[in-house]
């Protein structure tokens, strides 16, 4: 028996190791499902790679002019042009019909105080009246002290006359004389004092016609001094526009002085823009050109009306009326030019110590203003903010923003979102402002 059985052992012994494999299906179930997952979520997670790495942008920086920003002053200006005068500029004119320049005692540049003789002129004609004048003077003056003399003579002649007057009364009333002797006394002191009053009235008119000589005189020695030009303010000469011999008329224009302490620019603005100026606003001058320096002034005049130039506003363009205005410099420049264009900014609203971005760094998001912030990583962040005054060059932000924060300067042809990396690249210049 036993040895019938024996060849059936090994394959007994051989049963006996497979059966676990079989006997556990549930072991094997699980091991399929997790390698299952495992291989579900290494695609999945391929798949979320693929995508985030075709939806990210690219690790290469975008090349953006950067701002950092700072705190300056933000203006609103009205921007003009005039020319420039001196203080109490003035031409001088001649004050005679016909004269000849006898002598011009100053020359372009020369300091001259008030009262300085400037140029003398000649008129014979009146030479020759002041000469007669004087002699006519003369003449009624000896008319004038015959003719007291006269009064003086007749006033005597009258105190004669009332005395013998007086005693014929007194030798009538004592019948030593007839009344007709009185009555004729009496006739004589009438006559005498009539004759008083004539030359009296004589001397009067003397008088008279001295005064009027008199005054005929100092005017026409007024006409006579008015041949030495003096200056009327202390200043300087800006220019001579005679010569000595020459021959002028009435308001020939003979020089013009100005005060260099002072220096006004004449402006003649737009309604819109005068409607935005005001007395002692501040304003900047600097002349027409390259690098050219500015000078500070302010508003000291503007007229109450706009006038055309047919109601004597001067020069208007396209017949607009324009209104006239004055800036004057705090101080003399000693560089510009007297008669010469110059350019004024008039500050008609100023901000100082404010952060300020430029412009084109404001983005706007359904209206809202923003700007793109270069973080601390290097990449694009949204940055909403508040404004506050707006210029042409600068802007203020009140909210949103600090001193040192790097702003981009995005172009209107780039697009830029949260997270890209930016870097710096000036590809569009700067304003001045920035770089003071």
């Amino acid at each position: 028996m036993t040895d019938a059985r024996s060849p059936e052992q090994p394959g007994e012994t051989l049963l006996t190791a497979v059966e676990p494999l079989s006997a556990n299906p549930r072991s094997l179930r699980y091991r399929a499902i997790a390698i299952w997952l495992l291989g579900f979520a290494a695609l999945a997670g391929a798949a979320t790679w693929g995508y985030m790495r075709y939806r990210a942008p690219s690790s290469e920086p975008i090349a953006v002019p950067l701002h950092t920003v700072e705190r300056s002053t933000v203006e609103l200006t009205v921007t003009s042009g005039g020319t420039l005068a001196l203080g109490g500029q003035q031409t001088l004119k001649s004050p005679q019909n016909e004269a000849t320049v006898e002598q011009v005692l100053v020359e372009v540049r020369t300091l001259v105080e008030a009262g300085q003789p400037l140029l003398i002129l000649r008129d014979r004609s009146n030479e020759r009246e002041v000469r007669s004048q004087q002699v006519e003077i003369q003449k009624i003056q000896l008319d004038l002290n015959r003719n007291q003399e006269k009064v003086t003579e007749v006033e005597q002649r009258v105190a004669a006359a009332i005395e013998q007057y007086q005693e014929s009364q007194e030798l009538a009333a004592q019948g030593f004389i007839s009344e007709d002797e009185v009555r004729e006394d009496e006739n004589d002191l009438d006559r005498v004092r009539s004759e008083l009053k004539d030359a009296q009235l004589t001397v009067i008119k003397s008088e008279l016609d001295l005064k009027t000589a008199a005054e005929t005189l100092d005017l026409l020695e007024q006409q006579f001094n008015d041949r030495v030009i003096t200056s009327p303010i202390e200043g300087v000469v800006l220019e001579v526009q005679v010569s000595a011999g020459e021959a002028i008329a009435t308001d020939k224009s003979l020089l013009t002085l100005g005060d260099p302490t002072q220096e006004i620019v004449n402006l003649q603005l737009s309604t819109l823009d005068a409607a935005k100026v005001s007395l002692n606003q501040p304003a900047r001058i600097r002349a027409i050109g390259p690098d050219a320096q500015d000078f500070d002034g302010r508003v000291v005049a503007l007229a109450p009306q706009a006038l055309s130039a047919s109601n004597g506003g001067g020069s208007s363009q396209e017949g607009q009326a324009r209104v006239t205005a004055q800036v004057k410099l705090d101080s003399a420049s000693q560089a510009l030019i007297p008669g010469s264009f110059v350019s004024v900014d008039i500050i008609t609203e100023q901000q100082k110590d404010v952060l300020v971005v430029p412009p084109e760094a404001i983005q706007r998001d359904q209206g809202e203003p923003f700007v793109w912030i270069r973080n601390q990583r290097g990449n694009a962040t949204q940055q909403p903010i508040e404004l506050g005054l707006q210029g042409l060059d600068l802007v203020a932000v009140t909210e949103g923003l600090n001193v040192g924060d790097q702003i981009a300067l995005v172009p209107p042809t780039m697009t830029v979102t949260p997270g890209m990396p930016l870097s710096d690249s000036p590809a569009f210049p700067i304003p001045e402002e920035f770089d003071q």
